[in-house]
């Protein structure tokens, strides 16, 4: 903002728009005291939107307006909250202070909420801003201040002009601004405004771009460093979290609160508003200078209390927290009596580690669970595959379980889906201290160290990036590995099992997955059947995470309907246990008399025609060029669609237009080979 030379006439008023001193200030006064609309004609929309705001809230338009606080605790904490903006502004305002050297012309930093952090320019423009509260620690948010270049900046989220009499507060007339607001990079907010101002014969047209460049050069700087700042943090959260259980909730926070990652996180009342799903950008606590597991648990209002609070460090400094919420609530259901080779007095052996809860009754669900138990026994690497939902990675933590039943090795996991591809070497094989950018100062060991002796586990091993794969087959093999940006070789005896809900074999054929990788880790397979598979296992199911949802949201059980529960049973699941459990979920959530109707369904996600087993065939049964009245019409149409693609099944099933999965069931059922002569 600037003082103007004088209130009446047009002879000093910027030459960006028309504009006559003594018609906007007649407006003004007639809109004040309610007069004809027709008087505003020689206002512009946006200052007549922003005075309509204003009026609305109560704005006092014969008074500053603007609030202050200098107290030196305030502007303390003030900075501590917007280091980020603060340091990302340094070399633009610099820019601005060598540019505007010698101008009667001021520039203004304001945080999200309009506060001023930081200000300079002429000594004379800024004492006269000090008598408005144009200074640090200034608040000039619209609902406050009125229209003005700052407030209304932020509130249409534009760069604007605010020209003396169009201001609403009748002090703050004498001033001119421009401003341009910041964005936050991350999740598009509002992160602050640079402010220009000075005398009325500065603002020329391209005046309007000048505070809007230095709002994109910092942003630019804030999307640099707040990648590298995720990039560490998510470095940290891998090697610092917390064990967590399969479905526990992980909420990492950057070190200002703010959610940057999450999974199966409870819905959670965020702000003392009602219960939602937490999502990128949230902020869950005020941070502070300093604040310790306590204060970080105290701060937290999310009505939901976490099982563990972690800082995370990198570099020695800290960067961000890992917020780790009680997933399962164990459930009254009577587990299911399981093989001998299962079952288990405790569910926490002697050395301490957990024993699953796996529940089915299931004949084939059962051999599976046997021939965990035998293989485990055993030395070489195992591929347990199923389709998405099925819960490999229990299994993957049963097969642990028995063979740690004697003796306390080693289990790390590591998710392939969730790593970049620069980070993939890093995590698997470590690296020294200045092997790339970013690394740590003193090195770090990878996975595959930590697992020495004991079980690697890599969930979504077809997610592994294929240039990693002769690295990862090298070490299985010689059973050393190298850190990266080292020549020394470091013993790494580990038994990997590997989870995937890919056909590998299809992978190898389309070239994204190594055959001798395949080969390597494939010897010792285990398939967890689909739940459509495992006859009664569905009720037991059911039942068990009725009750669980029961427990974690203090609800009654839920009851089914006969004929519910029928047409239940015959759905396909194609996402399985995860999308039982997820429905099951859903219906606590949304049920109000506990009472599930089967025209209930139709609102609870569930595809009930689309997804049925009979689906497919009368799907298949539609091919044409096949004859109508032979009897195995669905093994033809496979068999000929297998032939027309060479073999390849990824394509023949995107033909037959169906699932992958539903494809090699129907192949097993028909008996139908893989090539044909």
């Amino acid at each position: 903002m600037v003082q103007t030379g004088a209130r009446s006439g047009t002879a000093q008023t910027p030459a960006l728009f028309r504009y006559d001193e003594r018609q906007v200030m007649t407006a003004w006064e007639s809109f004040l005291t309610g007069g004809d609309e027709q008087t505003f004609s020689c206002v512009r929309s946006l200052v007549r939107d922003s005075w309509a705001r204003c009026k609305s809230r109560g704005v006092d338009a014969r008074g500053t307006g603007a609030t202050l606080c200098n107290d030196p605790e305030y502007l303390h904490q003030l900075n501590e909250k917007n280091q980020d903006l603060l340091q990302a502004s340094t070399g633009s305002l610099l820019m601005l202070r060598h540019l505007l050297e010698g101008t009667p012309a001021m520039v203004l930093l304001t945080d999200r909420d309009g506060v001023i952090l930081e200000s300079f320019g002429s000594s004379r423009t800024l004492e006269s801003g000090r008598d408005i509260h144009l200074e640090v620690g200034g608040g000039w948010n619209e609902k406050v201040a009125g229209t003005n270049g700052i407030g209304t900046a932020l509130r249409t989220g534009k760069p604007v002009l605010i020209h003396a009499a169009e201001h609403y507060c009748q002090d703050v007339k004498a001033w001119t601004c421009i401003a341009a607001p910041i964005f936050d990079p991350f999740d598009g907010s509002t992160a602050g405004v640079v402010d220009l101002s000075g005398p009325t014969e500065i603002f020329q047209r391209h005046n309007m771009t000048v505070p809007v460049i230095a709002a994109r050069q910092i942003e630019q700087v804030l999307h640099q460093r707040g990648n590298d700042e995720r990039l560490q943090l998510m470095e940290a959260c891998f090697n610092n979290t917390p064990t967590t259980r399969d479905d526990d909730g992980l909420v990492v926070l950057d070190r200002n609160g703010r959610v940057v990652f999450h999974k199966n996180a409870p819905r959670l009342a965020i702000d003392g508003k009602p219960k939602r799903q937490i999502k990128a950008g949230d902020y869950l606590y005020a941070a502070k200078t300093n604040m310790t597991e306590a204060d970080i648990a105290n701060s937290l209002s999310v009505g939901y209390s976490p099982e563990k609070i972690q800082p995370l460090r990198y570099d020695n400094k800290l960067c961000g927290t890992a917020v780790v919420f009680e997933g399962r609530k164990r459930s009254p259901v009577v587990p299911v009596s399981l093989p001998a080779s299962f079952s288990k007095p405790n569910p926490v052996a002697d050395n301490g580690i957990a024993w699953p809860l796996i529940l089915g009754t299931s004949e084939k669900f059962r051999q599976v669970i046997d021939k965990v138990g035998r293989i485990a026994a055993g030395k070489g690497s195992v591929l347990i595959d199923g389709e998405t939902g099925v819960g490999k990675e229990l299994f993957g933590q049963l097969f642990y379980a028995h063979t740690a039943a004697d003796k306390n090795v080693p289990f790390v996991t590591v998710n392939c889906g969730a790593i970049t591809k620069d980070l993939f070497g890093g995590e698997l094989f470590g690296h020294v201290p200045g092997a790339f950018t970013g690394a740590l100062r003193e090195g770090k060991k990878g996975k595959f160290e930590e697992a020495s002796g004991g079980i690697l586990c890599l969930d979504e091993i077809g997610e592994m990036p294929l240039d990693v794969q002769p690295f990862l087959l090298r070490a299985l093999e010689e059973k050393v590995i190298y850190r990266l940006g080292d020549s020394k070789p470091r013993p790494a005896d580990v038994r990997l099992v590997a989870l995937t809900n890919r056909n590998l074999l299809d992978e190898v054929d389309a070239g994204t997955f190594r055959r001798d990788l395949y080969y390597r880790i494939g010897g010792i397979r285990i398939s967890i059947p689909p739940l459509r598979e495992r006859g009664d296992d569905f009720s037991i199911l059911i039942d068990h995470f009725n009750r669980l949802f029961a427990s974690e949201y203090d609800e009654d059980l839920l009851q089914f309907t006969d004929e519910t529960l029928e047409a239940l049973s015959h759905y396909s699941w194609p996402g399985n246990v995860r999308e039982l459990r997820n429905f099951v979920e859903n219906l606590h959530l949304t049920s109000q008399d506990r009472l599930v109707r089967q025209a209930d369904l139709k609102n609870s996600g569930l595809d009930l025609e689309g997804h049925e087993d009979s689906g497919d065939e009368q799907h298949l049964t539609r091919l044409p060029g096949l004859p109508p009245d032979l009897a195995n019409l669905q093994t033809l149409a496979i068999k000929k669609a297998i032939e027309e693609n060479n073999g390849n099944l990824t394509l023949t099933a995107k033909q037959l237009g169906i699932a992958r999965s539903t494809l090699y069931r129907r192949m097993e059922q028909s008996g139908i080979k893989r090539s044909f002569n």
